[in-house]
């Protein structure tokens, strides 16, 4: 749909609204239609009515009544285009930079212009991946109003821009994303009604079927009541989304009870549905990530891993175990035996992980964040051939993603890493990798996040290896102000920055010869 004026759509309410010309251009033809049949059959029936020409003032009220709700109705239905808007200019701007470059091989051709239809999906697209970051953020933050918020917004705002919202996949999208936070947050009863919108809509998409499959599971679940643990037993009242909540508050502890319990009705059930304990295991391996139980983080994810190896798909109603469980759960694993000096096995449950995201054509990011995963590990085995190869293979895939990326602070996060192991063993390499870290994050963040507060740190540390000492004070400043900005509860580290800031200062005075070196 292309972009509406709001005093184009508020002239047509006034001087033609009776005829539903207002909706007309909104594109809100069935409505306009009723509005501009209700105005001919009471004109219809003032003129030629006879003796029915009495009622025609009956059905003046409800025209004008109608007609001033669609005056606040406007109202709404240009905030929520203006609020998105505002917010997808600084989720998108890059300071006048375009936002999709032509690719490498086509740069020599003359780049046509996007459809309407085409830069109307872009924009659908990144109002979701926009209201996604939000949601992360807030339930991060521990405030599921927001989540609700950002999630309806999304709802909204693209039912205003669909033409034909039944056969909308991002609208589809939008409603499991609204029904899936509602779900986690338990909001139930709003979740069931969301979640049962988005099954329906999202049904004729491929590209949606993990996603609908895990609503689906969940609406099953909704539907059906607590299970027992023994026969006779009184059921385990359980609520969906209910340690999850205690995980996002901190009450690990709690969180791990609750958790435990959900597993065990979950394995005792008859007809076991694959995904939805996989997701509870993958939650057990965090929960007990935060509680220090390496023993059960390892136990968790190998039986994840052993249910992924025994479900086909075939023999299970719920389907298989979708691969980004699985590629988490490797992760974990590898992290822990990372953690633990255990370089080998660390490298073979990172390559595992990669293989899966290869073979599912996964996202760039989740590929470059395994990639990176496997050069820090080389590195701590020695091999710095091994992991040289690694990072220059995730920077092939970032520069092949171009200006576009699902998530730019691990992007940026993984040039910032591979810039401080170029310190040690590129240095040629390291400026552009930081400037590239910072172009990146200019471009979605307009420079202020702690993606740049690491690349910025990074830098004056190269600075201080190539002996410029004032370069290196100025980056450690700029460093300082945006994790004041952007992470100021971090006392250690702003006091970590402070400390630095102050040698570095000791360094420029002794160069100046201001002080003895």
């Amino acid at each position: 749909m292309g972009e509406k004026q709001a005093r184009l759509a508020y002239g047509l309410l006034i001087g033609a609204g009776w005829a539903g010309a207002h909706r007309f251009y909104l594109q809100r033809y069935a409505s306009a239609t009723v509005q501009l049949l209700l105005t001919v059959l009471m004109v219809g029936l003032w003129i030629w009515g006879g003796s029915w020409a009495s009622y025609a003032p009956y059905l003046l009220g409800p025209i004008l009544l109608w007609l001033g709700h669609d005056g606040f109705w406007l109202h709404d239905y240009f905030r929520v285009e203006e609020e998105m808007d505002t917010q997808l200019a600084g989720f998108v701007d890059s300071g006048g930079e375009p936002l999709v470059r032509a690719a490498p091989l086509a740069a020599a051709v003359k780049e046509a212009a996007p459809s309407r239809d085409e830069a109307d999906a872009h924009k659908k697209t990144r109002a979701i991946q926009l209201t996604k970051k939000q949601i992360a953020q807030t339930l991060q933050d521990n405030h599921p109003k927001g989540a609700h918020t950002a999630a309806e917004r999304l709802v909204q705002y693209l039912q205003q821009r669909s033409r034909r919202p039944q056969y909308d996949p991002h609208l589809a999208e939008a409603y499991l994303l609204h029904g899936m936070v509602l779900y986690q947050t338990q909001y139930l009863e709003g979740a069931r009604k969301k979640l049962q919108m988005g099954v329906h809509l999202a049904a004729p998409f491929a590209h949606l079927s993990v996603q609908t499959q895990q609503a689906q599971g969940w609406l099953d679940r909704l539907r059906n009541p607590p299970l027992q643990s023994q026969p006779g037993a009184p059921a385990m009242q359980v609520q969906p989304g209910q340690y999850e909540a205690l995980m996002r508050s901190g009450d690990w502890q709690q969180a791990a009870t609750l958790c435990a319990q959900i597993i065990a009705l979950r394995q005792s059930a008859k007809a076991v549905d694959a995904p939805d304990l996989a997701a509870h295991l993958l939650n057990a391996m965090e929960i007990a990530h935060n509680l220090g139980q390496t023993a059960q983080v390892q136990a968790h994810g190998q039986l994840l891993l052993q249910l992924a190896g025994q479900v086909d798909g075939k023999s299970s109603g719920h389907g298989p175990v979708p691969e980004p469980l699985q590629r988490q759960a490797m992760e974990k694993l590898g992290d822990l035996a990372f953690a633990q000096g255990d370089t080998a096995e660390a490298t073979r449950y990172y390559r595992q992980a990669l293989a899966l995201v290869t073979r599912s054509a996964g996202s760039g990011p989740q590929v470059c964040g395994l990639l990176q995963r496997l050069a820090l590990n080389f590195e701590r085995a020695g091999d710095v051939s091994g992991a040289s190869e690694c990072w220059a293979s995730a920077h092939e895939h970032i520069i092949a993603m171009g200006d576009v990326m699902e998530d730019s602070e691990a992007v940026s996060d993984v040039l910032t890493r591979y810039a401080a192991f170029s310190v040690r063993h590129q240095p040629a390499r390291v400026k552009a990798l930081i400037e590239q870290s910072l172009r990146i994050q200019h471009r979605s963040y307009r420079g202020y996040s702690l993606a740049a507060a690491r690349a910025y740190e990074v830098f004056a540390g190269f600075m201080a290896e190539v002996g410029q000492p004032a370069a290196r004070l100025a980056h450690l400043q700029t460093a300082l102000l945006l994790y004041q900005v952007c992470d100021p509860d971090n006392v250690s580290q702003i006091a970590a920055m402070k400390k630095s800031i102050a040698a570095a200062q000791q360094a420029v005075q002794a160069v100046a010869g201001e002080v003895p070196a």
